[in-house]
């Protein structure tokens, strides 16, 4: 009755039943607003001292929030004694997201020049070795799920030394933090999030705007416009399109499926797409503000403020030349 396992239960249950009223990560944002604000203010003073130009900012943010997204997965991640299936596919997929972020990592440390800076090689292993036992014990009490994450770091580092093609910062950091996303909406109690059919407006929202954001910046970026589509078929198009999207938020809403929000999130893409291509311009500046408000928002949801931070020292070097009801108005635009 007091075993390991049912105590850990017990205190990750009475965790969430407190979460599910005033939402942890919620409050955390609200207590660090002042820390946003001065960052905002100051961020170009800070970020002038290193001395990076626009196109450093975004390639060190995008390396550093996918570095403080897989620090999060190997120490809050939680345990595999609270998965909520034996035949889970949670420990697969997570396993999958470290695999893949650690490919991009060692290939962003080899093009920063990070380990060349390392004179002595016992402080390069002890960095490695560190990394495998984190992997180990934020898989514990199982032993297949130790083997299992271990293995995809080691794989992870072994792929990404050997690989040679460059990967896209904003495409890759999207990709993964949609990923976490949708990891966190199929088990959120694994994640500190609260409780499947229990989440709160709060809960709901963030999840809505870490999907909305993530997709808006793929197509924003590898969409171009073509003006080929006749208004008559556009308008047509569209509110089919709003419809649907109506729908599947009532469904959301009252079901909390993750189909449900792949097939929200799906159609909001081919809304916007169907934006871009009925227009003769493109929107790579609503990329670029696109992906600093999904760190802002993920950073957030996650409890890593180090994410929301860079989000927001990025926000400030996207040289947005519209007012912020421009941006906004672009965004309804895009639904």
């Amino acid at each position: 009755m007091f075993g390991d396992m049912s105590v850990v239960s017990t205190a990750i249950s009475s965790f969430n039943n407190a979460a599910l009223y005033s939402p942890y990560f919620f409050v955390v944002a609200l207590f660090s607003i002042p820390v946003y604000i001065l960052e905002f203010m100051y961020g170009r003073d800070f970020i002038d001292k290193f001395r990076w130009s626009h196109q450093d900012v975004k390639s060190h943010a995008g390396f550093l929030s996918v570095a403080c997204l897989v620090l999060w997965l190997l120490i809050f991640g939680g345990n595999y004694a609270v998965i909520r299936d034996g035949i889970s596919c949670l420990p697969v997929m997570i396993s999958l997201v470290l695999f893949l972020s650690f490919i991009f990592l060692i290939r962003m440390i080899k093009n920063f020049g990070y380990m060349d800076r390392i004179q002595d090689k016992r402080w390069r292993w002890f960095i490695f070795l560190s990394l495998f036992v984190l992997a180990g014990f934020s898989a514990v009490p199982t032993w297949w799920g130790i083997l299992l994450q271990i293995s995809a770091v080691l794989c992870g580092i072994i792929v990404g030394d050997r690989w040679n093609v460059n990967v896209s910062d904003v495409s890759f950091s999207t990709f993964i933090f949609t990923v976490v996303t949708i990891l966190i909406l199929m088990q959120p109690e694994y994640f500190r999030f609260g409780q499947l059919g229990n989440l709160t407006f709060i809960h709901i929202v963030t999840l809505l705007l870490c999907g909305f954001f993530g997709i808006t910046v793929l197509v924003t970026k590898y969409t171009n416009a073509r003006s080929k589509i006749y208004e008559s078929a556009y308008i047509k198009l569209k509110w089919l399109c709003r419809i649907l999207l109506l729908l599947f938020f009532v469904l959301f809403v009252s079901t909390e499926s993750v189909p449900v929000f792949f097939a929200l999130v799906g159609t909001c893409g081919v809304s916007e797409m169907l934006f871009i291509y009925h227009n003769n311009r493109n929107l790579k500046n609503i990329a670029g503000i696109s992906w600093a408000l999904l760190m802002i928002t993920f950073g957030i949801m996650i409890i890593c403020p180090v994410i929301t931070m860079l989000g927001i020292i990025y926000l400030l070097f996207c040289n947005v030349d519209k007012s912020l009801k421009s941006i906004f108005k672009e965004f309804m635009r895009l639904l």
